[in-house]
C-alpha cells in the first residue's frame, strides 16, 4: 500500500513538471503613431495556424487581441520563425470601429523585446524555418523558390530602361534596338512604321504614313518609306480629301510629284494608305475603280466590275469625298444606287475601292 502511494506521487510530481513547462516566448514592445504624428489608440488582432514550437510545444491556432493605448503595443508570442513547419502572425489594426491596416509577423526566438520593425514582413516575402533573420538564407532553405526563380524571364544584354522590351532568342528580357520614331515588329526586329519583312505571299499594309517633305506651299515633291504594290493601292488624302492620280499627283516607284494645282500650302494635312504586296490568301483588292454608269445629273445606277466582300468594305468617293452607304447610296451586289440628293453630277468623279472573294 505505501508502495503504490509513493508511485502515484513520483508521477503527479512528473505531470506537474510537464504541465509547468511553458514554450519560449518573445516579447513585442513598440510605441506606435499615425502619420499625422499622434500616438495610435485601437486594438491589433493576432491571429495564427497550429503550429509547432522549438521545444516541440503544440502551439494550437487562436485568436489574441491586444489593446493598443497611446501608442503602447506590448504582447509575447511564441517564436515563429523556429516553428515546425515555419509559422507567421496576421496582425491586423483597428480603431475607430473598422480596420485600419494588416501585416504579418515572423518572431524570431529574443531575450530582448523586440520592436515591429523586428517582426513585420514585407509584401510578398516568405517564411522558412531556420534560424533568425540576422542569419543569411540560401536559395535552398525555402522549398520551390529556386524552380519558381527558374521560370522568370532574365534580363538581357541590352535591357535598358525606357525602351521597348523585347524577348531574345534565350528568352531574356531585352531593350528594342532602333530609333525613337521606329514601330516594333512582331519579330522584335524594328523599322520605320509601315514596313517591315512580311512572308511572301501575305500582304503588308500601310496605313496612315505621312510622306516625307516640306509642306511650304512650293515643294511638290513628297516621299514614301516604302513603295507602293500595286501602286493603285495607294490612297492620298490632302486634308481628308482624296486625290486622284494623274490628276492631282504622279507615282513613280515611292516619289509622289504634285501636279501644280494641287501642291499642298503651308498647314495642309497629307496622309497616304497602301499595300506593299498584293497578295493575301483568299482576298482580292479592287482599287480606285470607276463604276459603269453615266454621269449626267440624272442617272443614278451605276455597276461595279465585282461584287464587294465584305459589303461593308465598299468606299465611295464623289470628288474625293467619301460618302456614306445608307445615307448617300445604297448597294445590291455590285450594283450602287445614289438618293436623289446624291445624283453624280456632269463633271464628278467617282472612285470606289473595295475587297473581294477570290
Amino acid at each position: 500500500m505505501f508502495r503504490s502511494h509513493r508511485w502515484l506521487l513520483c508521477a503527479a510530481l512528473i505531470l506537474s513538471s510537464r504541465m509547468a513547462a511553458q514554450p519560449p516566448l518573445s516579447t513585442i514592445q513598440d510605441v506606435l503613431y499615425r502619420a499625422d504624428g499622434s500616438p495610435f489608440n485601437g486594438i491589433a488582432t493576432i491571429t495564427w495556424k497550429t503550429f509547432e514550437a522549438s521545444d516541440s510545444s503544440d502551439i494550437a491556432s487562436d485568436v489574441k487581441r491586444v489593446t493598443i493605448t497611446a501608442g503602447n503595443l506590448y504582447v509575447q508570442l511564441v517564436p515563429s520563425t523556429t516553428a515546425n513547419p515555419a509559422a507567421a502572425y496576421a496582425v491586423q489594426y483597428s480603431s475607430a470601429g473598422k480596420t485600419q491596416f494588416s501585416e504579418t509577423w515572423a518572431v524570431p526566438p529574443s531575450s530582448v523585446p523586440l520592436r515591429v520593425r523586428d517582426v513585420r514582413l514585407a509584401p510578398g516575402a516568405v517564411t522558412t524555418p531556420g534560424p533568425p533573420s540576422s542569419t543569411s538564407v540560401q536559395l535552398g532553405d525555402v522549398i520551390g523558390l529556386q524552380s519558381a526563380l527558374s521560370l522568370r524571364p532574365t534580363m538581357g544584354t541590352g535591357f535598358a530602361v525606357s525602351r521597348a522590351a523585347v524577348i531574345d532568342a534565350l528568352g531574356s528580357v531585352d531593350g528594342a534596338v532602333g530609333n525613337l520614331s521606329d514601330c516594333i515588329h512582331v519579330d522584335g526586329t524594328s523599322g520605320p512604321c509601315g514596313s517591315g519583312s512580311a512572308p511572301a505571299g501575305n500582304a503588308a499594309f500601310v496605313d496612315g504614313e505621312i510622306p516625307a517633305g516640306a509642306v511650304n506651299g512650293s515643294n511638290a515633291t513628297f516621299t514614301l518609306a516604302n513603295i507602293p504594290n500595286p501602286t493603285s493601292s495607294l490612297a492620298l488624302y490632302r486634308n481628308g480629301l482624296l486625290l486622284q492620280e494623274n490628276a492631282d499627283y504622279t507615282l513613280s516607284s515611292g516619289s509622289i510629284n504634285m501636279q501644280s494645282t494641287a501642291v499642298p500650302q503651308t498647314g495642309d494635312t497629307l496622309v497616304a494608305s497602301y499595300r506593299m504586296s498584293a497578295s493575301l490568301p483568299g482576298v482580292g483588292f479592287m482599287d480606285q475603280e470607276t463604276p459603269a454608269g453615266s454621269i449626267n445629273g440624272l442617272n443614278t445606277l451605276f455597276t461595279l466590275a465585282q461584287t464587294p466582300n465584305p459589303s461593308g468594305s465598299l468606299a465611295v468617293f464623289r470628288n474625293g469625298v467619301r460618302l456614306k452607304s445608307g445615307v448617300d447610296y445604297t448597294t445590291a451586289g455590285n450594283s450602287i444606287t445614289f438618293g436623289s440628293g446624291t445624283v453624280p453630277q456632269t463633271g464628278d468623279i467617282l472612285q470606289c475601292s473595295y475587297r473581294i472573294a477570290q
